[in-house]
């Protein structure tokens, strides 16, 4: 049936480029239909309780879309007349910008005073108001807990202006850009008026859409040094200019095949998919490579052309076939991700390898049937390089073996090094204007995380009770005193600075009141002295049950971050039980627990790939031996690869957790190339094991090493993203494959020899061969190819 399929093909070339060309035709225009998305909210199912919470607080209290503006004076302090009027400017700048719906800043600060018995409630300042001395104003700001370090700096040179925005619902990937863009163009206009001022944005907004902006820009110029590198790869190892270019249209054909597929099916693409169209030009190169050098090895010892394309096609069908269903299973795997863009990446990618196997097994056969031979192929090439390699492994296999099982088992001993934990902090190179403004905020202001903790009385009019005051108190102090904390907003400051007003600005006073009916009448005055858009909305909820609690923590990562939440939950449920606090949300705590989430789902992925691919490959193989032998070379570059990332990087997050079930459905195809050579050589040639490991790097040798080449050449590329998870996925898939390659060659090779040590297959006539009746691996090639074209 195989064969009968392969001479249509090969016989009707042109029908099959024809329709090939159409189907690619008519699913590259659903590229169009194609829409993109850096919306956080997309890395997380809607099952995810992180996420869930982080929702309910949003819609309890305000959402938090915003943007930040970073305000500086490089030579001394912002309290000049030009610091302070560019504050209070870009203040009321920032009411302007579409969707605003609050915005803070220094300047419209509500500071309290009192005035005999009046409290008098406004902006911190007005530039029209100011003293000519404004050394007062600037002590004043510094000295008060709710401004410093999150309003202004110790030393009075940096503030920020906060907008917070109210996107429409349902369309914040489509109107957060044009919010950024307004942001953007509003900074430029006061970067014009005040050169001698640094203004820089960060904030949620900024940083989604600059995710966007950093994943088009890698496809825009990585995909094409990609193309380059592989290019050059294949010229310098195939040689020939067609069989380069016929390479290039097949994987060009499945990257678009797949990209269209998904635009029809209504699919939305998120930054891990950027990474999509360089893995699957990176994977798809594989078949086809396998499939040349065998039909240009065949053409070279002497067989007509049409002869040695069916006998390449044919001697490559099945592991072709085999390599093209391990590698969908392992990257459709990644279904097992908690975050959703992983799994659409994982389905892409496996949609990409099939795509390249229809295409190998159609397109390329036609086209080669249709092209003439390269005339530099007549020549005769040997490779007798990789020959010497595999005589050198078989007379040296012992030592080899007990070698690389120590340089293994050395690597795989610093996998404790790597540190699961996510820094979404630095997912930008300093090219990035948003990574440097929150480096800035990190030295000048400190906190640069962000936690809202939910005090829930779970009463109405609760948050007056004096005892939920004085616990809610204790707390806020608690939380202070922790190293990791920088800022601490509590609903507790704003009374006891109303209650220090109220009794003639006494010190002693700046405590919580002692009694509710004193605490409900402050709030009450004090929100009917606050401006339009500037309540209390923020802090407490609408029948008083509850309040929330903002804590700014130092630049840190994910497990950090868990840990001060997990301390301040048992602290807060032992010491201040009628807050009945339980969690902490915000972005970073949502981040923060993904990254374990996805890991443990990534684990039970790789376990279930590898089992069923373990299945695949007894079956394929025919051979519970083969099948178990080769789950060592399949496991092996994975704790190989992660034992060599824990000394070069240490950091496991999200992007590198996946790289497990990536690279294991892509290893595996070096493994069947090459026991598919070796088990044809034991059964079919009759060859005892050392003849048949010959054979198979003689057959098969040259192909794994160019594939090796162009895979860890096409994910080294990604090197050059300032997207730094595209870089260390790109980075630790290019060692995984490495690492493969070596094992497959040095460790694979001595293991077959210890233990597949039966004695060879019969040959046609029942005989069983001896060794020395066996000639090179080079001569048994030509008889058999002799032999299939007679």
């Amino acid at each position: 049936m195989i064969q009968s399929y392969l001479q249509w093909v090969i016989s009707h070339p042109r029908r099959v480029v024809f329709f090939t060309l159409l189907i690619v035709g008519l699913l590259a225009s659903g590229v169009l239909k194609l829409s993109f998305t850096s919306d956080f909210r997309t890395y997380f199912s809607p099952q995810n309780p992180q996420l869930q919470a982080f929702e309910a607080m949003e819609r309890t209290y305000s959402n938090q879309d915003n943007i930040y503006f970073l305000v500086q004076n490089p030579n001394g302090s912002l309290f000049t007349p030009q610091g302070l009027r560019l504050i209070e400017q870009l203040t009321e700048r920032g009411w302007q910008l579409p969707y605003s719906q609050r915005v803070d800043s220094l300047q419209n600060y509500q500071h309290t005073q009192v005035d005999g018995d009046d409290l008098l409630i406004n902006d911190f300042y007005r530039t029209e108001e100011l003293a000519e001395d404004l050394s007062g104003l600037q002590q004043l700001a510094v000295s008060l807990p709710e401004l410093l370090h999150k309003l202004i700096s110790a030393d009075g040179g940096t503030s920020g202006v906060n907008v917070r925005f109210l996107l429409p619902e349902g369309k914040s990937a489509e109107k957060s850009p044009e919010v950024v863009y307004a942001a953007r163009a509003l900074a430029d206009e006061f970067r014009a008026r005040y050169p001698d001022f640094r203004i820089m944005l960060s904030g949620s907004l900024v940083s989604n859409v600059t995710m966007g902006e950093a994943i088009h820009q890698d496809i825009q110029s990585l995909l094409l040094v990609s193309y380059l590198v592989m290019i050059s790869i294949m010229l310098l190892t195939l040689r020939t200019l067609s069989g380069t270019l016929l390479i290039l249209g097949i994987i060009s054909f499945s990257v678009v095949s797949t990209m269209g597929l998904f635009g029809w099916l209504g699919y939305t693409l998120t930054p891990p998919t950027g990474f999509v169209p360089t893995a699957i030009m990176t994977i798809a190169v594989a078949d086809t490579v396998h499939i040349l050098v065998s039909y240009y090895f065949a053409l070279r010892h002497g067989q007509p052309r049409q002869q040695a394309l069916l006998n390449s096609m044919r001697l490559n069908f099945s592991p072709v076939l085999i390599t093209s269903i391990t590698t969908m299973v392992g990257v459709l795997c990644l279904n097992t991700s908690d975050s959703p863009p992983y799994r659409d990446m994982g389905n892409m990618i496996a949609a990409g390898v099939f795509f390249a196997w229809a295409f190998t097994l159609t397109f390329l056969p036609a086209v080669l049937a249709l092209l003439p031979v390269p005339e530099k192929l007549r020549a005769e090439n040997n490779h007798q390089w990789i020959d010497r390699l595999a005589d050198l492994i078989v007379r040296h296999h012992k030592g080899l073996l007990l070698s690389m099982v120590l340089i293994v088992a050395a690597c795989a001993s610093q996998i404790s090094r790597n540190e699961i934990t996510e820094r979404w902090h630095e997912f930008f190179d300093e090219s990035f204007e948003v990574r440097q403004t929150n480096d800035m905020i990190d030295r000048e202001l400190g906190g640069l995380h962000l936690l809202f903790m939910i005090a829930d009385s779970q009463q109405a009019e609760g948050i007056n009770n004096v005892e939920y005051l004085q616990q809610l108190e204790a707390f806020s102090q608690w939380l202070r005193a922790q190293p990791e904390v920088v800022h601490v907003s509590s609903l507790t400051d704003i009374i006891k600075r109303l209650n220090q007003n109220l009794n003639g600005g006494d010190p002693a006073f700046y405590r919580v009141p002692d009694s509710a009916e004193a605490a409900a009448q402050y709030l009450l005055l004090y929100e009917l002295s606050l401006p339009l858009g500037l309540g209390l909305d923020d802090t407490v909820n609408n029948d008083r049950s509850s309040s929330r609690l903002q804590v700014r923590l130092y630049r840190s990562d994910s497990v950090n971050i868990i840990r001060v939440e997990q301390a301040a939950i048992a602290w807060a449920q032992q010491h201040a039980p009628l807050l009945h606090l339980s969690e902490a949300t915000g972005l970073d705590v949502v981040f923060a627990n993904l990254t374990f989430r996805n890991i443990h789902g990534m684990l039970q992925g790789t376990g279930f790939a590898l089992i069923l691919i373990s299945l695949l490959l007894i079956a394929a193989l025919r051979s519970w031996k083969m099948g178990l032998i080769s789950m060592i070379p399949n496991i092996l570059p994975a704790a190989m690869a992660y034992g060599l990332w824990g000394m070069i990087s240490g950091l496991v997050d999200t992007a590198t957790s996946v790289v497990v079930c990536l690279s294991l459905g892509i290893v595996v195809d070096d493994t069947v190339h090459f026991l598919s050579k070796y088990q044809h050589a034991r059964k079919a040639l009759a060859m005892q094991a050392a003849d048949a490991i010959r054979y198979a790097f003689h057959t098969v040798g040259v192909a794994l090493l160019i594939t090796s080449a162009i895979l860890v050449g096409g994910f080294a590329v990604l090197e050059f993203s300032h997207f730094n998870p595209s870089t260390n996925m790109g980075n630790l898939l290019a060692l995984s494959i490495a690492v493969a390659l070596l094992i497959d060659f040095l460790l694979l090779p001595p293991l077959l020899l210890l233990l597949d040590r039966g004695d060879a297959g019969h040959n046609r006539s029942g005989r069983v061969s001896t060794v020395a009746e066996q000639t090179t691996p080079g001569d048994t090639i030509k008889h058999e190819l002799d032999r299939q074209s007679a």
